[in-house]
């Protein structure tokens, strides 16, 4: 081109002699050492292999590290935890999410236990504090944890003065790792990486880790290949230490290949794999003997794919297709219409009428749900809306925008959606834009463990019994930033409190309470929630249904004067919920 060797050489951009590429017990040994503070996870691909072979290298020897990472589970922080690996663990979100919602039994043991240390962030608060280490500044503002008991017991969390307005703002300390680990589509030799999408935490980590990143990728390809996608690279190579060819390896977690490169659609999500691992986790013994078949009975990653088996990875490369729906959904279509509805059912089809009709009314452009009965809700309520003509953006925090949500997949998080998507984003700007940014024009709708008269969310631990529920994980934000909150929860004593224990999301946004019982508003008045409707069920009198919505609620109620019945949902409503969640894992 230019006939110039020196500018040829430079436009080639040869890599460095050698170049980064290792095999992963290498990467390892090299890199990972005892006391470190490792970041786990930059981009959708979570490096689950890499997350092993650490597990492999230190267990049984007191390594004390440090855990960062979004969401804790049964797959990825209980092997540190049973391995005693780890002295520190910093998350937004400590438990079992797919395909539902659950406290995992043993994060629960060694949170009472009190030999690990736990934090709990939010998913923007701990998002902040990288992007504050990446760009070497002490701090970083947020208008998210105030106000809750998040912030009670964080040393990282300060609330100052404004000095240019002089009210009230918070600041997150600035977060270094140590390491971060990253599991990405491509990189060159160099380390030059393609994240996949959406871009969940981005490369904050990588980019405020002190000693950079190792990275783990689906293919190593040559400089001129990945310059054809150069994009999408999102990581360069002065950050990355050590780069090793894994394919599968994100798995169990889901791995969605973008741009698509060839007949690549990379793989999806191994149900039976994680919800096995949720099962053995309700016994110490039992999950020694899973994570003895799957993590330290493998001397390598080869030994772990081998014993997975081709069909089953074939399957899960196939699954990812958004036109893939599975054979036991046909099985469960006919009659679907004369089953009664539940009483889940009916909450989640009362708060998705309650939904929509908050987004006629103020004229919200998009919409971001909690996991369960929550955002399930939100999507019945976003393809009724659709039919009226009336298109919002369904948002999830993770980086989502705009997507369609498809039957037989009830995840909120659900790979088969992501090709739908209007646009593809990071944390920062799902939670910290475009729902509590400059313009404000997003409803939240979030589940709960715990909720008061006020609207305060508990979803995080009951201190007296040293027990630890799930977590923030992107609650906090929306409760915090949101236009107005919906809350979408099963009623009973236990989780309708007179006074919450622990306060994760302040209520101060919350409008609307939906239960399989009523739905409630917020007086303007004294800001109580009152009970405004109730739910007819088949048989049951004005009078009875109010006296249990009374029975049910651990506080005084308080119903307005000849409160309206919420109508039974109609078959339409119950065949497309039930479409949603073949499985029932919501709707039961």
């Amino acid at each position: 081109m230019f006939q110039l060797p020196w500018i040829e050489k430079a436009l080639g951009r040869e890599p460095a002699a050698g170049g980064k590429v290792v095999g992963l017990s290498q990467a390892v040994s090299t890199w990972v050492r005892p006391g470190m503070a490792l970041q786990f996870g930059s981009g959708l691909g979570y490096p689950m292999a890499l997350l092993y072979e650490i597990v492999r290298q230190f267990w049984g020897k007191d390594p004390g590290f440090t855990f960062i990472a979004y969401g804790g589970s049964s797959t990825n922080l209980v092997p540190f935890l049973e391995g005693n690996l780890v002295r520190r663990v910093l998350c937004s979100y400590m438990g079992d999410p797919y395909p539902f919602p659950s406290p995992n039994p043993l994060i629960q043991q060694a949170f009472a236990e009190k030999k690990v240390h736990f934090e709990e962030w939010s998913m923007l608060t701990l998002t902040q504090r990288l992007i504050a280490g990446a760009l070497g500044l002490p701090f970083f503002p947020t208008r998210s944890l105030r106000g809750s008991s998040l912030a009670e017991n964080l040393s990282g969390y300060a609330e100052i003065r404004d000095p240019f307005s002089g009210r009230p703002t918070a600041l997150v300390e600035a977060l270094h790792p140590d390491l971060s680990l990253v599991h990405g589509w491509l990189a060159d030799p160099d380390g030059n990486t393609v994240l996949n999408m959406p871009l969940v935490g981005n490369v904050y980590g990588p980019l405020a880790a002190r000693e950079g990143a190792i990275v783990s990728v689906e293919k190593v390809v040559s400089r001129e290949e990945l310059s054809r996608c150069r994009e999408h690279v999102r990581l360069p190579a002065e950050v990355v230490r050590a780069v090793v060819e894994l394919p599968f390896g994100a798995h169990p977690s889901g791995h969605h290949h973008f741009p698509q490169r060839g007949e690549e659609w990379g793989y999806a999500e191994d149900r039976e794999f994680i919800i096995d691992a949720r099962r053995s986790s309700r016994s110490r013994e039992r999950y020694r003997e899973w994570l003895e078949h799957w993590v330290l009975g493998c001397p390598n990653h080869e030994a772990y794919l081998r014993r997975l088996g081709a069909e089953r990875l074939y399957r899960l490369k196939g699954k990812l297709s958004s036109s893939t729906w599975p054979l036991h959904f046909l099985a469960k279509e006919e009659g679907w219409e004369a089953v009664p509805p539940t009483p889940a059912e009916a909450m989640i089809i009362a708060a998705a009428r309650e939904i929509e009709g908050l987004i006629k009314e103020r004229g919200y452009t998009s919409l971001l749900a909690g996991v369960g009965a929550s955002h399930l809700a939100s999507w019945l309520a976003y393809f009724s809306l659709l039919e009226q003509g009336r298109r919002i953006a369904l948002l999830a925090e993770i980086g989502l925008y705009g997507f369609v949500p498809l039957p037989a997949d009830p995840f909120v998080f659900a790979l088969r959606n992501f090709s739908t998507c209007d646009l593809y984003t990071d944390i920062l700007h799902i939670l910290g834009v475009f729902v509590s940014g400059n313009h404000r024009r997003c409803l939240g709708v979030l589940g709960a463990a715990q909720v008061d008269r006020w609207g305060n969310i508990n979803s995080s631990q009951i201190p007296a019994a040293d027990l630890y529920l799930v977590g923030s994980g992107g609650g906090n934000d929306v409760a915090a930033g949101a236009a107005e909150v919906v809350v979408v929860v099963e009623q009973a004593p236990h989780r309708f409190v007179a006074e919450l224990p622990f306060i994760t999301s302040p209520g101060e946004r919350v409008t609307t309470l939906v239960s399989q019982l009523g739905v409630f508003r917020k007086d303007p008045a004294d800001g109580e929630l009152k009970l405004v409707r109730y739910i007819e069920r088949p048989g049951l009198s004005r009078e009875r249904a109010l006296r249990e919505a009374r029975e049910q609620c651990g506080w005084e109620l308080q119903i307005v004067p000849d409160p309206s019945p919420v109508p039974l949902p109609t078959p339409e409503e119950l065949t497309r919920l039930r479409c949603l969640d073949p499985d029932r894992f919501f709707t039961r």
